[in-house]
């Protein structure tokens, strides 16, 4: 990934807490952090057993536009609530 800038990680973040808002998390904590050619997201979700840590996959493109784009924010959601699955919901 070329070298990011605090702009950078401040828009990835508002993405990721979009989407997991979207995905009606009860209690999660997140991370993002760089990695090659794409974003790496830590979640840790509160479920029936206690708590679970993921970490997921996103594109810089992709997250970039499920800020604006209904179908990108779809696929997202779509990937990351199948690995998000045991986690509680509101």
């Amino acid at each position: 990934m070329a070298e990011l800038s605090v702009a950078d990680l401040a828009q990835a973040k508002t993405a990721v807490g979009a989407l997991l808002e979207g995905l009606g998390l009860s209690a999660y904590l997140f991370a993002v952090e760089p990695r090659e050619g794409a974003w790496a997201v830590i979640v840790e979700c509160a479920t029936d057993s206690g708590w679970q840590r993921s970490e997921l996959q996103a594109g810089a493109e992709l997250l970039g536009a499920s800020l604006r784009d209904p179908a990108a924010r779809a696929a997202l959601l779509d990937q990351w609530r199948a690995h998000l699955a045991a986690c509680k919901t509101d």
